[in-house]
């Protein structure tokens, strides 16, 4: 028993003295200087750099997938002596379209204004104004060619300029024009026998040998003779049907344009 006393207290004392010394180590650690206590960490590795995601710039462009698909109008040269010039290293677009009038670009500077024969400035020409109206067969019934060639020259027009349909006055000049909406807006009367077509474009080009509001009658009533006889569709410049309403609409379009145009002579 004597021998288990001294064996007990001894290894209290080693206890109590190892915990002395190690609270004294702790006791130096938490009294050096920062630098110091700094050292004894290792060193972390710096975080992975992400690359950040490509930035998507947002595109500004037509909303698609509203409605049918309409085909543009065909359009030609308003002077049917004049080509539209070609612009170098533009390719050129293969199916034309018809749409509001365009100003014409400003002439270049000069030292002075364009002044006329009797001495006063030269009043700009007016910008051109054209008014279009579409004939389109049934979806399951495209017109025959040979049947809409006829029915196009029962209605007075004649195959001319441009490779399409015109209504010409006594002078021979055009008064309003028939296109095809099939790609790139001409006919070839060669071919015509055994074609189709899904439908054609009727316009009419402001100014012309015709006060406004008068071309345009004349078209409407041609374009409802030619739709008749061949069992078509009427429909605007947009592919909407074309009712009294909207005739109305282009109608007083015609006749504004004709107002404004002579005011600005």
């Amino acid at each position: 028993m004597e021998d288990l006393r001294w064996i007990l207290l001894a290894a209290g004392v080693v206890l109590i003295a190892g915990i002395y010394v190690w609270g004294a180590r702790a006791r130096r650690r938490s009294a050096a200087p920062e630098p110091e206590r700094a050292a004894r960490f290792e060193p972390q590795a710096a975080p992975r750099a992400v690359a950040p995601a490509p930035r998507i710039e947002p595109e500004v462009g037509l909303v698609e997938g509203r409605g049918e698909a309409v085909e543009p109008l065909p359009a030609f040269a308003a002077d049917p002596d004049e080509a539209p010039p070609a612009r170098s290293g533009v390719t050129p677009r293969r199916e034309p379209m018809i749409g509001p009038a365009v100003e014409a670009p400003p002439p270049p500077a000069r030292a002075g204004p364009a002044l006329a024969s009797s001495g006063e400035p030269r009043r700009p020409a007016p910008a051109q104004k054209v008014i279009a109206v579409r004939i389109v067969a049934p979806a399951a019934a495209p017109f025959a060619g040979r049947a809409l060639r006829d029915a196009v020259e029962a209605a007075g027009l004649v195959f001319g300029r441009h490779q399409i349909f015109h209504r010409l006055d006594a002078e021979g000049r055009s008064l309003f024009s028939v296109a095809s909406l099939k790609e790139p807006g001409t006919f070839d009367p060669a071919a015509m026998e055994s074609a189709t077509y899904r439908g054609v474009a009727m316009f009419v080009v402001l100014p012309g040998p015709l006060a406004g509001e008068r071309a345009f009658g004349e078209m409407i009533d041609a374009a409802r003779t030619i739709a008749e006889r061949l069992g078509g569709l009427l429909q605007d410049e947009r592919g909407a049907a074309l009712g009294t309403l909207r005739v109305g609409q282009l109608r007083e379009e015609s006749a504004t344009y004709e107002r404004t145009s002579v005011a600005d002579r």
